[in-house]
């Protein structure tokens, strides 16, 4: 449901009964010469004035705590009905307009070992540099992060910090599978979210890419970090949860639509780089390199460029299903 504005000379006026608005709750982002914001909390309401020059602005209410807007001019009307393609929202508070790619381990941390003697931490790497790329064509208006860009080692905490600091609104952490040994018969791929894991490779496979503290300074941050801890981060993302699992269901159906990796489905258990994020978050487990076939696969530059390829659809399926969902 759309909320009415009140025109004025300036611009709108919206006014919110029975609300109050906390600091930091307007996207400074999105102010320009063309669009600022003003507010002022009083007695029964709170007041939003919007200082624009815009022809039109459109507030809609997308949860209790939330409130998004669309701002056209006569010029871009038309346009705005029917966005393009390669853009992912309206620049706004809500809108997919960062994506973070988070290329697991790194520097000393190597990850596992592949049966062919490849390093997760390059290939992850290698991966995320061509999802990079792939996105800033497919997506030029959108601002692509990356934790790590060259084979250094990322703190796990530090890697959602810097996800959180960019304004982040999709992140997802790229990472290969593997067994305890090896050749191991365990193929494909599977993505998982943020919750206290269901079974025990679940929580293998947790207990796997967490072992990733050993390398880090301050180990003690992790000590608490008990399946009690992962339900409270768990709730904290709560608003995340749902986009969260809709996201890993639509990597989960790209990165396998070529027939080159099995679909291993979607998974949830306690990962410490998923903890944090104010975000709809992932990650992913591209592929086992304990497994022969998977391995060359993952090594291979056609095999990377496809899974690059297989997230990024990905990313834009989602992104199309985000966008839908703001206009009603």
């Amino acid at each position: 449901m759309h909320s009415a504005l009140e025109r004025t000379a300036k611009g709108w006026i919206l006014r919110i009964t029975k609300a109050r608005i906390i600091d930091n709750a307007i996207d400074y982002a999105t102010m320009n010469s063309k669009l600022a914001f003003k507010w002022d909390n009083r007695a029964s309401e709170c007041v939003i004035t919007i200082v624009s020059t815009f022809d039109t602005i459109i507030a809609k209410r997308i949860s209790p705590k939330e409130i998004s807007y669309t701002a056209t001019s006569k010029s871009s009307q038309k346009d705005a009905a029917t966005p393009p393609a390669n853009t992912l929202a309206s620049k706004g508070p809500w809108s997919l307009d960062v994506i973070v790619i988070d290329p697991g381990h790194g520097g000393q941390d190597a990850g596992a070992e592949g049966v062919n003697g490849a390093y997760e931490k390059n290939v992850v790497l290698a991966i995320g540099r061509k999802l990079r790329d792939i996105l800033k064509k497919a997506l030029p208006t959108t601002k692509v992060v990356m934790t790590r860009e060259t084979d250094v080692f990322i703190e796990l905490y530090r890697r959602t910090e810097i996800a959180n600091a960019a304004g982040g609104k999709l992140f997802v952490s790229i990472h290969c599978n593997s067994m305890p040994t090896k050749p191991h018969p365990a193929h494909g791929c599977e993505t998982y979210i943020l919750r206290p894991g269901r079974n025990d490779d679940a929580a293998r496979v947790a207990q796997r890419e967490n072992a990733s503290v050993s390398f880090e300074k301050a180990k003690r941050r992790y000590e608490g970090m008990t399946e009690d801890q992962i339900i409270v981060a768990t709730m904290a993302q709560r608003s995340f949860v749902k986009l969260s699992e809709t996201f890993a269901v639509k990597i989960q159906k790209e990165m396998t639509s070529g027939g080159s990796l099995t679909d291993r489905g979607v998974s949830q258990a306690g990962f410490f780089v998923l903890v944090g994020a104010s975000m709809p978050n992932v990650l992913v487990e591209t592929g086992f390199l304990s497994n022969t076939k998977d391995a060359a696969y993952l090594a291979s530059a056609s095999g990377q460029t496809a899974i690059a390829q297989g997230l990024a659809k990905a990313i834009q399926a989602y992104a199309r299903e985000y966008q839908q969902s703001l206009k009603h």
